[in-house]
């Protein structure tokens, strides 16, 4: 079996199961422990995993991403999530949208038909509106951090002090009742506090894995959000006791 096959079926199962072991994948895919650990590396490498102890977890940050470009389908959690927010889009606004798997999505389903500017630290979503005509896209420029496919860094602050943006669409890990809104790398919790300064309103998208999750760096409190979208509906018991902090649920 070609390396890519093997990675891209690692890739599907994780999408599954969520957590995979390195034993099991070994057997499931009739090869060496050891060919399984370099896969595993590599496709962490890339952003699309997290590598733990025996095994791997979902890196909900660009794991569904990852998978799409080897060929498998976007999740049903995604799509109900980017349809519930192409709603808040309107001609002649300016947007802020940070790196990651839903506004990635989101970015590609935009209508052709609307006239926005785009702001990014992200190139693959820079990339996902070449086919809209109407939205100009301004790409924020410093380090590029392979990993998470995403610009950091002083040029990036520079440039978000000169922006006055409607909206911006936060990407995090986790959102937690009392923790906040967090993320797994100290300066891009960073930028995303600029970003919010940058914006008249933050929205954060949330998948229900990520509902309840607590990750190392903290950007914000769950109370600064204007809105949190999921693909829950809004009644549902997961989301109670986020309901009585004032932020708008959809």
């Amino acid at each position: 079996m070609l390396k890519e096959e093997r990675q891209r079926l690692i890739l599907e199962k994780l999408n599954t199961d969520k957590k995979i072991n390195f034993v099991e994948l070994g057997t499931f895919l009739d090869v060496s422990y050891d060919s399984i650990r370099r896969d595993i590396i590599e496709l962490e490498d890339k952003g699309f995993l997290k590598k733990v102890h025996g095994g791997a977890v979902a890196n909900s940050y660009l794991s569904v991403l990852g998978t799409k470009k080897i060929g498998t389908n976007s999740s049903e959690e995604l799509t109900i999530l980017s349809k519930k927010a192409q709603k808040l889009f309107e001609n002649r606004q300016t947007i802020i949208m940070d790196g990651g798997t839903t506004n990635f999505f989101m970015a590609e389903q935009l209508s052709k038909t609307l006239e926005l500017t785009i702001v990014t630290n992200s190139p693959p979503l820079a990339m996902a509106l070449n086919e809209h005509p109407k939205i100009e896209v301004i790409l924020l420029g410093g380090s590029y951090y392979k990993r998470y496919q995403i610009t950091l860094g002083s040029e990036v602050s520079s440039q978000l002090a000169h922006i006055n943006a409607d909206y911006y669409f936060m990407g995090v890990n986790g959102v937690h009742i009392n923790k906040g809104l967090s993320i797994r790398h100290y300066e891009e919790s960073l930028i995303k506090q600029q970003m919010m300064q940058a914006a008249k309103k933050t929205v954060c998208c949330i998948i229900e894995e990520k509902i309840n999750v607590q990750e190392a760096y903290k950007v914000c409190n769950f109370q600064q959000l204007d809105m949190m979208i999921t693909n829950l509906k809004p009644t549902d018991h997961a989301l109670k006791d986020f309901q009585k902090l004032g932020v708008e649920i959809v």
